[in-house]
């Protein structure tokens, strides 16, 4: 009657996928492949001494019952070990359950590279954007500062002084812009030299 899955669940260990079916009446795992016992870190004989219920957990947010063929959201829950393993499962109406568990994967160098490539794309645009639009406006306001001060300096009114070291604050602020967008600049421009 399941040999089918019991085949498909084979199968799909050459992919390194865990699957496993098993009996909700009976309360049982029929049938686990290598990858599921893998992921699990148990054996086949700790695995078949478990009661379904006691390892997977299902996550039904509705009082309806499960439609043959829907996949639920399910966790399961390992004996003496803190971790969970998250996946689906999906029933039939002979009140089969076939498992899919949900493994993390090792990100690969390239997707890393991709992913730094990225990140430093991003950064040079969040750069640019500062450099193009916010850096001008800040030394606009700058020279606004530094124009007030020395008004209230010729008047020698204490406040010139608070006016002085608003003014630094904010150039120390705007400096790093400017050094990172010309070194952006320049990293470009020699990737551009390299490459063409």
């Amino acid at each position: 009657m399941f040999e089918a899955i019991i085949s498909a669940c084979k199968e799909l260990d050459t992919f390194g996928l865990p699957r496993a079916v098993g009996r909700v009446d009976a309360d049982r795992l029929i049938y686990v492949n290598e990858s599921f016992l893998q992921a699990t870190e148990l054996s086949r004989d700790e695995i078949s001494g478990l009661a379904l219920s006691a390892i997977v957990r299902i996550h039904v947010t509705s009082p309806d019952p499960i439609k043959a063929g829907r996949l639920v959201p399910i966790t399961l829950r390992l004996p003496d070990k803190e971790a969970t393993i998250s996946g689906h499962a999906a029933f039939d109406e002979n009140g089969l359950v076939y498992l899919m568990l949900v493994l993390p994967t090792e990100p690969s160098a390239e997707s890393e590279a991709a992913m730094a490539i990225k990140s430093e794309e991003e950064r040079q645009q969040i750069a640019r954007y500062v450099h193009e639009h916010i850096a001008p406006e800040l030394l606009a306001v700058v020279f606004s500062i530094e124009s007030i001060r020395l008004e209230l300096d010729e008047h020698h009114l204490p406040a010139a002084a608070k006016f002085k070291e608003l003014g630094e604050r904010l150039t120390k602020l705007i400096e790093p812009v400017f050094r990172s967008t010309e070194s952006v600049a320049c990293s470009t421009e020699l990737r551009g030299k390299l490459v063409g």
